[in-house]
């Protein structure tokens, strides 16, 4: 029989080789069909367990790299990945866990003593792991915050965030993907009484932001459809086509169904289309809950098409997900340049096919969760440059709750993790925490077909 928590910590390593060797994403991972069967097999309280350590590893991998560089005589071997890997689930929890010192070590060294091809390397890991424990202490008073932070972004992310925001925006980014965001709820109507009954704040317009313990579906009005979970910046894309009562919309790739719920709820006549039947089967299971009604359509945009045209178009395109690594880590290190650039330019074609579902005077709304400009600005510049059928619709901060920052002189809008440093009524008077400070990164173009 095994140590306890021996299996979740070899199954901890094995998601972050998928993860960081292969490129899959932890949500993928710990899909129940698709994921390892060793995750599949624990508890449920050990596959929260294999989330949180992966997680911390994660989002703390540069500050692990760093901490075993100064552990370690020598670089490890490059085919000992299992040791690798090992090494990291074991001082994410030494380090970043309330895990005991001493569990930890003991649970590495007894993964690698039960792997054949790692078995030599127990007593090199028990000796490393143990020093990092002894000096844990001193291993970061060399480095400040942004440093330390700045060490966990991946060095390509690092260059090009640099690069399109700047020094002081690049390290207050990395800051802010170090606090583990808490949650956004959409809300029907009434947001601050919602906000005061749930123990959280309201940010602007139907978001508020909670921090409470326990299952969402067992707080008040998840049974009753009252809300749904939808970070704040995901929020404002339906915001900017204005009135929408009894006009036709379009929501395109519109799975999970945050928006396609914010449309129905503005009054519009909505069909939500998804390429995915798993996808499009949570779609629904979501509308229901909320008791809206849409017209869900599994189709691909690119080869579908529609019976009439509408006066609403909303493109949340597939992208990088950068916007979103303080809530998925996995992020930074599955993505690279040459995936960007390969979805900017599917976003492109999207952008183009989309406004062919448009009546002429209707508005299309572009949008997305990625921080770089490759999958932003710069799509919606060459949309306006290699087309005269759609031309900019400038935003203005008064159309997305006055928030200034969001904006930029492109007149589109593109929010950071960094932002949103005072949100609420009580960020006003400095009494918010960290923790419910930022957002997601996202941009949001409009265009409007000409007649």
């Amino acid at each position: 029989m095994s140590k306890p928590g021996l299996a979740a910590r070899q199954t901890a390593a094995i998601l972050l080789t998928r993860i960081i060797d292969d490129g899959r994403g932890l949500d993928g991972l710990f899909d129940s069909r698709h994921g390892p069967s060793q995750l599949r097999n624990l508890s449920d309280v050990d596959r929260s367990l294999v989330r949180a350590i992966v997680t911390t590893a994660l989002r703390h991998r540069g500050e692990i790299e760093f901490a075993l560089a100064k552990a370690l005589d020598r670089k490890t071997p490059k085919n000992a990945r299992q040791l690798l890997h090992t090494l990291h689930i074991a001082v994410a929890q030494i380090l970043f866990m309330d895990v005991p010192d001493s569990a930890a070590v003991d649970l590495a060294v007894s993964a690698l003593r039960d792997d054949k091809r790692s078995v030599r390397f127990s007593g090199l890991a028990n000796a490393v792991l143990r020093r990092i424990g002894r000096e844990k202490d001193k291993l970061f008073e060399q480095l400040n915050d942004d440093e330390t932070a700045l060490l966990n972004m991946g060095p390509w992310l690092k260059k090009r965030a640099r690069t399109d925001y700047g020094k002081a925006r690049l390290a207050a980014i990395a800051n802010q993907h170090m606090l583990e965001p808490v949650l956004d709820l959409s809300v029907r109507s009434d947001p601050g009484s919602w906000a005061e009954k749930l123990g959280g704040i309201h940010l602007f317009g139907n978001s508020i932001r909670i921090n409470a313990p326990g299952r969402i579906e067992k707080w008040a009005g998840y049974e009753d459809g009252s809300w749904w979970v939808q970070d704040a910046a995901a929020s404002l894309p339906v915001q900017l086509f204005g009135n929408l009562e009894g006009k036709s919309a379009l929501d395109l790739c519109a799975a999970p169904g945050g928006k396609t719920a914010q449309l129905v709820l503005a009054g519009a006549r909505v069909t939500a289309l998804e390429k995915s039947e798993p996808r499009l089967q949570r779609l629904k299971t979501n509308l229901e809950r909320l008791k809206f009604q849409a017209d869900c359509v599994r189709a691909d945009m690119m080869d579908w098409e529609p019976s009439e045209l509408f006066d609403a178009v909303l493109l949340d395109a597939p992208c990088s997900s950068t916007g979103t690594i303080r809530r998925h880590p996995d992020v930074q290190w599955t993505k690279s340049p040459q995936i960007i650039e390969q979805l900017a330019e599917l976003q492109y074609q999207m952008v183009l096919r989309a406004s062919q579902f448009l009546k002429p005077g209707g508005t299309l709304v572009f949008a997305n969760c990625s921080l770089d400009r490759a999958e932003g600005e710069d799509v919606y510049s060459r949309v306006l440059a290699s087309t005269d059928d759609l031309q900019p619709a400038p935003i203005s901060s008064d159309e997305v709750f006055g928030q200034d920052e969001f904006t930029n002189r492109q007149g589109t809008v593109r929010t950071l993790p960094c932002h949103l440093q005072s949100p609420g009524e009580q960020g006003s008077n400095g009494d918010v925490s960290p923790s419910m400070t930022g957002l997601d990164g996202f941009f949001c173009a409009r265009f409007t077909r000409q007649t």
